[in-house]
């Protein structure tokens, strides 16, 4: 994908009211690089081209690598992206492809994007901007375990951070569901415990189906929307802890 250089963008200006000229109006150009248009787009969840869609890629990616105690989000810092050999811990080597995972996996798009579009390019140009160092142009490790298994039980007052830092912007509130990123995320923990009840479901059982909805998303065809944690952006340890947040010790 090569690197874009400067963009113009065209709008037709409009008449001020009671403006009478016999000649046609100027259009405004706006000019701007194509790493702003790369900046606008990293955020906008609009991309997708669907109204269903609320995620952007700065839901789940930071640009840099996360302070210790601030927000836990399940992708790999971008700073360096696009020199790295490999993506989604070794099992893709185009970022492109990469990319297009994201979009169809967790932001719903339907179409995948292709090399030659505009939008891809100027996503590219804002990534290939962004200061890095050698260490952040390494691959990023990211597991994911296929088989899941319980957690050492934790702390709930540590469990209290990570939900804040992990889960909230997302989910919302626990119990309440307030401020949740859309409707469609259930409310934490109620919901799913009520969509495994006891009976149906041991305490057990109903502790694993959070340890998989949290490490598989939907990436393995479990946890809907959601993208997967993996063991390096969330431990066993943080794991424990949030289902002590969450009443399930």
């Amino acid at each position: 994908m090569r690197r874009m250089g400067r963009m113009s963008f065209l709008f037709g200006a409009s008449l001020l009211a009671g403006l009478v000229c016999a000649c046609e109006p100027e259009p405004e150009i706006v000019e701007g690089s194509a790493e702003d248009h790369g900046e606008a787009l990293f955020s906008d969840p609009t991309i997708t081209g669907t109204t269903a869609n609320a995620f952007s890629c700065a839901t789940c990616h930071p640009t840099s690598k996360p302070a210790a105690e601030g927000p836990i989000l399940p992708g790999a810092p971008l700073a360096g992206v696009t020199r790295r050999a490999s993506y989604w811990g070794g099992m893709e080597v185009e970022l492109l492809r990469s990319m297009n995972h994201c979009l169809y996996y967790f932001m719903l798009s339907s179409k995948a994007w292709a090399a030659e579009e505009e939008r891809a390019q100027a996503l590219f140009a804002y990534l290939d901007a962004l200061p890095a160092g050698p260490e952040d142009e390494k691959e990023w490790p990211f597991t994911v375990p296929v088989q899941v298994t319980q957690v050492p039980a934790g702390d709930a007052t540590k469990g209290a951070s990570v939900y804040s830092r992990a889960c909230e912007s997302c989910h919302g509130e626990v119990k309440t569901g307030a401020g949740r990123l859309v409707a469609r995320a259930p409310v934490l923990p109620d919901q799913t415990l009520a969509e495994h009840p006891l009976g149906a479901y041991t305490e057990e059982q109903r502790r694993l189906v959070f340890v998989q909805k949290t490490r598989h998303g939907g990436f393995l065809g479990y946890g809907g929307q959601m993208p997967p944690f993996s063991l390096e952006v969330l431990s066993d340890e943080q794991m424990g802890d949030l289902l002590a947040f969450l009443g399930l010790p």
